[in-house]
């Protein structure tokens, strides 16, 4: 009996989701104002008799074939598209997804850990609707203190990020992400004046668990993301506890104008362009400009300095002095502000001073031990030394800090390959190909997602599915460097030189990369020994 009550339980959840309900209703009272119409008017317009049965027996005819339709097709902002499958219960092997290769699958579904949330970027209801970075920073900040919440597990920005639009029901990206409750809100902002409206919905069946509006100055931005974090830990008890640490105002501008200028300059960093690179300086200059005493602005103005550098957009010459001079001032300003450490420790790098960079480093990670970037560009910094235990650990310890973010995870396969642990390159190669997987379940139009996963796919003897993500990120972002050099590694890998060396010549002749990094990479073993690869590596110098 338990059985057949959990079959029918479950049979209507899907009917649910797959809004077949909905049309049932519309569809009946649709066809009632019908009759209804035709009732008043066929027997005025002198039509036959047998004209009002003859509609009623259509529609009746008619309800069966709709039911089926809106089982089959759902309605979204890309138009009429078949509905997706539901997650696959515990006995049933996973459903292959439409944008993943035939040999590949999505991973099973996973039940949401009871605390966990995702927080999706606010709504700009602004009246010019240009505050699109003020909105993700408002929901970056928030969601990046929740991430120092022990016990609570929250869904990346690079996957929350991805339901911007608001077209996704609630309870569907619950399932994606895998979490149990979903963060969204709007920010209508003139002037000094700003509107916060926050909702915490409950991601299993829709409901509110929560919604407030703020009507603060601009000033109180920093106390208003402060008092969302703090409620969002206080419904997720009693798995979290407190949360003491949550000190979003600590340092906080004195001027609001030079935060908003850093927050643009975030923006443009994430973007991961060559333009955009090229622009963020500028936004933390201007935030400077307006609050000299504002750490995270030096601290960013070193990080995106020396990011052109290390990406070969700007020579080190160049920058190194300003970078220097930037990320020395944010530690002054803010001596136990984590990110200032990582600033520097990237200004050490760039010098060549590798241990005191480290010291940086491993100083950041004390201050802040959930800061991912702090434990990614250790690691990073490790693999480019060739210190592949240690990078292996750290790109390990950045998944564990945010275990939605799937990068770490897949580059971690390479560290722990090139150090020789065989056992821990399968196991690596295993959860991160399920992470690359969900993340382009999530976001089709990922192309870092594509490429890594190809490599992995390729990893499991799975050529043709390997192949076929390679061609789709190429063809996503056909000239960025990171989707050429990494599928010049995976044609390296599946034994085809000349083709990976075409694409690794294309790949430097954009200007970007360093020579560090692919020099010690153990997915181009195969093609280092050609005199062409030496070739192309000594465009670097």
């Amino acid at each position: 009996m338990s059985d057949w009550i959990g079959a029918l339980r479950r049979g209507l959840a899907e009917f649910r989701r797959r809004r077949v309900f909905r049309v049932m209703a519309v569809y009946l009272v649709v066809a009632w104002l019908l009759v209804q119409v035709a009732d008043a008017t066929f027997e005025p317009l002198a039509l036959p008799e047998w004209s009002a049965r003859l509609l009623i027996v259509l529609l009746a005819l008619g309800f069966a074939p709709t039911v089926v339709l809106a089982w089959i097709y759902d309605i979204g902002p890309q138009g009429v598209a078949r509905t997706p499958l539901p997650p696959p219960g515990p006995t049933e092997p996973p459903a292959p997804a439409d944008v993943l290769p035939q040999s590949a699958t999505a991973a099973a579904g996973v039940a949401p850990a009871e605390a966990s949330v995702a927080i999706l970027p606010f709504a700009d209801l602004s009246e010019d609707h240009d505050q699109d970075y003020f909105c993700d920073g408002l929901a970056e900040e928030i969601l990046n203190a929740l991430t120092r919440v022990r016990g609570l597990r929250v869904a990346s920005r690079t996957s929350s990020f991805r339901f911007r639009d608001g077209a996704t029901d609630t309870r569907e990206i619950g399932r994606l992400l895998r979490v149990a409750a979903v963060m969204e809100g709007s920010v209508r902002k003139a002037g000094d004046q700003v509107r916060v409206t926050a909702q915490l919905i409950d991601a299993g069946n829709g409901y509110h668990l929560w919604s407030r509006t703020f009507d603060r100055r601009l000033e109180d931005i920093f106390a208003i993301q402060e008092e969302i974090a703090r409620k969002v830990v206080e419904l997720m008890r009693p798995s979290c506890g407190s949360a003491p640490e949550l000190d979003l105002q600590r340092y906080a501008p004195r001027d609001m104008r030079a935060y908003e200028f850093y927050l643009r300059g975030r923006q443009l960093e994430g973007r991961t362009t060559a333009v955009s690179w090229r622009q963020a300086p500028q936004m933390f200059r201007r935030a400077i400009a307006l609050d000299p005493g504002y750490a995270h602005a030096h601290a960013g103005l070193a990080d995106a300095l020396v990011e052109l550098s290390l990406w070969r957009l700007e020579p080190a010459d160049t920058v190194l002095e300003e970078a220097r001079a930037a990320a020395r001032r944010a530690l002054e300003l803010a001596p136990e502000l984590a990110e200032a450490h990582v600033a520097f420790a990237h200004t050490l790098w760039l010098e060549d001073r590798h241990d005191a960079a480290a010291a940086s480093f491993r100083r950041a990670l004390e201050l802040d031990p959930t800061l991912y970037v702090a434990h990614y560009y250790f690691a990073r910094h490790c693999f480019a030394r060739g210190e592949f235990a240690r990078a292996t650990d750290l790109f390990e310890s950045a998944h564990a800090v945010d275990p939605g973010e799937f990068q770490a995870l897949s580059l971690a396969v390479g560290a722990a390959e090139a150090e020789g642990d065989r056992d821990r390159t399968a196991r690596l190669a295993r959860e991160a190909l399920e992470a690359a997987l969900h993340q382009v379940e999530i976001d089709p139009d990922n192309a870092r997602a594509h490429y890594m996963a190809a490599a992995l796919l390729l990893r499991q003897g799975d050529v043709e599915g390997g192949r076929q993500c390679v061609v789709t990120a190429l063809a996503l972002r056909p000239a960025d460097f990171d989707v050429l050099y990494n599928a010049a590694c995976f044609h390296a890998m599946a034994g085809e030189a000349d083709r990976a060396l075409d694409l690794l010549e294309r790949a430097v002749a954009t200007g970007q990369g360093f020579g560090d990094w692919i020099e010690r990479d153990p997915e181009l073993a195969s093609v280092r020994g050609l005199p062409r690869y030496r070739r192309i590596l000594a465009c670097l110098d």
